[in-house]
């Protein structure tokens, strides 16, 4: 991340601006893979909205900004073009806790099965609801070293938690529970077509 001093619209302005994808946090990576996906906006529009998403600059300075400074910060993204840097852990930690992966796929209680259900149907994308499947599949350890069971109340009490997390720290994880959410889907419709 690196700061920004700009002149917008006759006033001295300091802003952040991410250079590598260890910048970017959950929930701005969602919204990136969002715009990815738009089709009625033209590639300028785009890449102000980008600015928007990865920076603190509000969009109306954004809109302010001479073309020169426009381009000069753009160059800075260069970074998005590029698949996001792989760091697979078995833990991550965030805010001083320690949250591990629950990856046993064969092993999901009811709670959780209906949840990944549920959330999918809710979605056109898996990765728009990646904040989310994190607070599904990113445990504590209990004193006795298993992790804590799934209570629905995580995806109010750690979703927050989990969006400022950054997409490096999680992003093989969530790779890995893009996979196994396939296989669940796959075993569950096979279960049921078998009764």
């Amino acid at each position: 991340m690196v700061k920004l001093n700009l002149e917008i619209d006759g006033e001295n302005k300091t802003y952040d601006i991410p250079t590598q994808w260890d910048d970017v946090t959950v929930d701005k990576f969602i919204e990136i893979v969002k715009l990815d996906e738009k089709k009625d906006i033209n590639d300028l529009e785009k890449v102000m909205e980008l600015m928007n998403i990865l920076t603190t600059i509000p969009k109306d300075d954004v809109e302010l900004l001479p073309v020169e400074s426009f381009m000069k910060i753009q160059n800075n993204f260069s970074f998005v073009k590029t698949d996001v840097d792989k760091k697979g852990k078995e833990s991550i930690v965030i805010d001083g806790e320690e949250y591990f992966v629950k990856n046993d796929f064969n092993d999901l209680t009811m709670g959780e099965s209906i949840t990944i259900e549920t959330l999918l149907k809710e979605v056109d994308n898996p990765m728009y609801i990646l904040d989310k499947m994190l607070c599904l599949f990113l445990r504590k350890k209990k004193e006795n070293g298993k992790l804590e069971s799934f209570k629905t109340t995580f995806l109010t009490d750690r979703i927050d938690i989990f969006r400022k997390a950054p997409i490096t720290s999680v992003y093989d994880n969530l790779i890995f529970f893009s996979n196994g959410v396939d296989l669940l889907e796959k075993n569950m419709k096979d279960f049921l077509v078998e009764k």
